[in-house]
């Protein structure tokens, strides 16, 4: 039987193909545009691969869609308001996407011209040694609130515990992987507002 994290990937993925569909371009084209290999987002597609927050920001800012649709019931009315409201106890239902090496949840629902974008990032013990250095557009700021996080920003690494913040500019290449000999939590803000309406990375 499914469980739920396969589901929102199967789900995440079915929106992806619809969009892509929708626009006429083929696995190749996006692929070349988000620079990604057709053959990983195929997979994707059909929920069998996990992909970072990344990927999805340049994947939908390729396809010129904003990255709430690739969150939401596309079946569901989009009505604006002036407030979002994330309750704890509702999160289960939302369940995590997978990241290969973390998940994450979106905290943030939509606003008239939203200017950030919100996730619960879990890091499970024993990470890998060998994470990429990501480099894109935008800004993050991210508080740790349980674990213990190395991170890198260009040459500097860091080591984060509980109530550290760090902001920096994305277009340098950074990193982060848990240290510690539990799980990791960190809260992580994304601007500008392009992000979550027409996201590019």
């Amino acid at each position: 039987m499914m469980n739920q994290t396969q589901y929102i990937a199967r789900k995440l993925g079915q929106r992806l193909r619809a969009a892509r569909r929708e626009r006429g371009m083929t696995l190749q084209a996006l692929g070349t545009a988000a620079g990604l290999s057709a053959a990983f987002l195929s997979r994707v597609e059909r929920g069998e691969a996990a992909t970072s927050i990344a990927n999805l920001i340049e994947i939908s800012s390729c396809l010129g869609v904003p990255l709430r649709d690739l969150f939401e019931d596309s079946n569901q009315a989009y009505v604006p308001k002036q407030y979002t409201l994330s309750r704890r106890a509702d999160r289960p239902a939302t369940a995590a996407i997978s990241a290969g090496d973390y998940e994450f949840y979106r905290l943030t629902d939509d606003l008239p011209d939203p200017h950030m974008a919100g996730f619960l990032l879990e890091f499970p013990e024993g990470g890998t040694e060998d994470v990429p250095l990501l480099s894109h557009e935008g800004e993050e700021m991210l508080y740790l609130l349980e674990g213990r996080m190395e991170f890198q920003i260009g040459g500097d690494r860091f080591t984060l515990e509980p109530g550290d913040c760090v902001h920096f500019k994305c277009e340098a290449p950074h990193m982060g992987r848990n240290i510690g000999t539990g799980p990791a939590r960190m809260l992580m803000l994304v601007s500008p507002s392009h992000l979550a309406d027409h996201p590019s990375v």
